[in-house]
């Protein structure tokens, strides 16, 4: 699979998602334009009407969630800034550490999973989020959400769960990461549906940020929402593209070695990953490097533009945007707790 624009367009086409790019969105979110929204996610499902209650003043929350299956990549690391910005932007921001995801869907001791999410707690505060401000939890001990997936269960069926397998599950299983759709694996997918759900019955309007890879998420917990019966057209979600592998793997991704950088990595290692990467691809989307500057909080629309002209051209500026990445993403990977 290779998350290039055909795929895109495919997704978008086949789950009626409307693309967020110039001419084609009309609606801003928390002070962002929709030029700067396009640097940091590709489409979506009810963003405008989340965005409608935002301006409104209804109770709205923006939630996004992270697993623990290792020290965080340049997409985790990533999604988890894209969080930090919209809490400094004015909204209201959730991030779920998928402590018993990992715990149910792959096996992890529960020690380590703990372990791990002590470290993600600190990096993400060290990242800037505001805990005075959002919520940065792990799914142990809210038995509220426990409730709230075992009352959603009734509405949910294997089918169900089938059918929103995430489009990389075929990537994982060549990779060993699993075999199949485990009982495990459906009760993590019902917690994490559970985790959007709730904040439905506490009768807010819900944008749930993801990886365009999960949007089958959402729309499942949307469906078990409105068989519930409660408001699922005020669950909406947006979805970022994917940042491509290293190696021509279609994804960074903490469970496939060799495929990104990630915190772990010493600066001298990052550096060379980055140098020897020689960023080939004819088309935007398909650039590493290209993809991870536009998800630097500090880009916006128009830096991204600029960007993508000099990339195409091969010039100067180009190779010292590319120094300046990685000296950033050395320096923002610091921040995990060793």
């Amino acid at each position: 699979m290779k998350f290039d624009t055909a795929y895109y367009d495919n997704v978008i086409d086949q789950h009626r998602y409307e693309r967020l790019g110039l001419g084609t969105i009309d609606f801003a979110l928390a002070g962002m334009s929709p030029d700067d929204l396009r640097t940091k996610w590709m489409c979506h499902t009810g963003a405008l009407d989340f965005a409608e209650a935002v301006a409104a003043g209804k109770p709205a929350i923006v939630t996004t969630g992270v697993g623990l299956g290792g020290p965080p990549h340049a997409g985790t690391l990533f999604q988890l800034l894209r969080a930090v910005k919209l809490q400094q932007q004015g909204l209201d921001v959730q991030i779920v550490l998928g402590d018993l995801d990992s715990y149910n869907a792959r096996r992890t001791p529960l020690d380590k999973v703990r372990r791990t999410a002590d470290q993600y707690e600190e990096f993400i505060r060290r990242l800037g989020f505001d805990e005075q401000r959002g919520v940065l939890r792990r799914q142990e001990g809210h038995t509220n959400v426990l409730a709230t997936a075992f009352l959603l269960s009734r509405h949910l069926d294997d089918e169900d769960f089938q059918w929103a397998e995430e489009d990389l599950s075929g990537l994982y299983r060549n990779h060993g990461v699993f075999d199949g759709l485990t009982y495990g694996m459906k009760q993590a997918t019902l917690l994490m549906a559970a985790d959007f759900v709730q904040l439905l019955t506490e009768g807010r309007h819900v944008l749930v940020s993801l990886g365009v890879d999960e949007h089958k998420y959402v729309a499942l917990a949307r469906r078990g929402a409105a068989r519930w019966g409660l408001p699922a057209d005020q669950l909406s979600g947006i979805y970022t593209k994917m940042i491509p592998g290293l190696g021509g793997l279609p994804k960074m991704s903490k469970s496939i070695p060799g495929s990104g950088l990630d915190a772990s990595m010493p600066a001298d290692d990052i550096r060379a990953l980055v140098s020897g990467d020689r960023d080939t691809s004819g088309e935007d989307e398909g650039s590493a490097l290209l993809q991870m500057y536009a998800c630097l909080p500090e880009v916006d629309g128009a830096s991204y533009d600029r960007a993508t002209a000099v990339r195409r051209t091969g010039s100067r500026e180009w190779r010292v945007l590319r120094e300046e990445l990685v000296e950033r993403l050395i320096t923002l990977f610091a921040h995990w707790p060793k």
